[in-house]
């Protein structure tokens, strides 16, 4: 038994999940993932309103036009019907000399932003994520087309991350101060700050966000300064987004949907559990499980033979709570002496 839970161990470390974006020296990765959580939740509020559809007593509608504002823009559909500008920094931000630029009229712009490179000026380092190697043109910045595949990619990576359940206030602000922790101010004593900055690989706030890897320019976006309590204040698409979540959270509540997937009180996205397949309903009782309290000399005679005819078929039936949690146990124990004989 000690022997299988080695291997299981040697297996579990092989099988771990990849490396956060954040822990790698990549620049923008952890822009990139933060700004990923909030495509996720949009897209989580997406499919709710789907699912509701038809049966809610509120139009959902709207609420959906909403999140394809939020994404992509009020005259925009997906990425590549994107309106953009001849310039890098007039769509991501220019907070030097006239006229400036802002971003944050919308996500995935933003977040193309972060992540697509120009062909000649880029990072030495990894952008956004390790397998992120393409390069755009800088002529071409206004191709909707280009943006849209390159958006495809770095929709497809957010994507790896899966999440279920219906968001919530909680969890949206958590998220949005993890966006607040990342945003810098400029350190330029020769003039009053007006924008700032969210990416670029810098310890300081840049002047522009161009795409040119120097003192004062690199790949980033400005943001506009809002209040002086909330520097996230002033993202159009972050307000949009907090308002709808507020939106559908009290839909939820009032159409009962909350009964059927619980959101989490902690602020993290909850995962909806599959149902056990094995687990076949009852033609006597209803229930799709045994009684507990019918006398097991009443029980159906029959069930040790359909149990041994399922085995002999293949089929496989969920083993009782309690022998799951013992095997468990004594895996856990094993792996314990195998870690100290291991270190001893």
């Amino acid at each position: 038994m000690c022997g299988k839970a080695a291997e299981l161990m040697v297996a579990l470390v092989l099988a771990m999940p990849h490396v956060s974006f954040a822990e790698r020296d990549i620049i923008n990765g952890q822009e990139f993932d933060t700004l990923c959580g909030f495509f996720r939740l949009a897209q989580r509020i997406r499919t709710l309103l789907d699912e509701m559809k038809g049966t809610s007593k509120v139009d959902v509608v709207i609420q959906k036009e909403k999140i394809s504002d939020i994404l992509f823009g009020t005259t925009a559909g997906d990425a590549s019907k994107m309106v953009w500008k001849p310039l890098r920094e007039m769509d991501c931000g220019k907070d030097s000399g006239n006229p400036t630029f802002e971003a944050g009229s919308t996500l995935v712009r933003d977040i193309i932003c972060l992540c697509e490179r120009r062909d000649l000026q880029q990072p030495s380092k990894k952008l956004c994520y390790e397998e992120n190697t393409k390069h755009l043109d800088s002529s071409r910045w206004g191709d909707s087309a280009a943006h849209g595949k390159t958006w495809d990619d770095l929709k497809a990576k957010c994507e790896e991350v899966h999440e279920k359940g219906i968001p919530t206030q909680a969890e949206f602000q958590k998220r949005k101060d993890k966006l607040k922790a990342g945003i810098k101010e400029r350190t330029d004593p020769t003039r009053r700050e007006h924008l700032y900055t969210y990416g670029g690989g810098k310890e300081y706030g840049l002047q522009t966000c161009s795409g040119t890897p120097t003192q004062y320019d690199g790949v980033c976006v400005l943001y506009p300064r809002g209040s002086e309590q909330d520097n996230a204040s002033g993202i159009k698409w972050l307000v949009e987004l907090e308002r709808l979540v507020k939106e559908v959270e009290k839909i939820t509540k009032d159409e009962g949907t909350s009964k059927h997937t619980k959101p989490s009180s902690d602020g993290e996205p909850s995962m909806d559990a599959k149902p056990n397949s094995n687990l076949k309903p009852s033609t006597e009782g209803g229930s799709p499980t045994e009684r507990s309290d019918e006398p097991r000399e009443n029980r159906n005679p029959d069930a040790q033979t359909t149990t041994t005819t399922e085995t002999q078929t293949g089929l496989t039936t969920a083993r009782p709570p309690e022998e799951q949690k013992s095997s468990a146990k004594i895996i856990l124990q094993c792996i314990w002496v195998f870690l100290f004989w291991l270190f001893v």
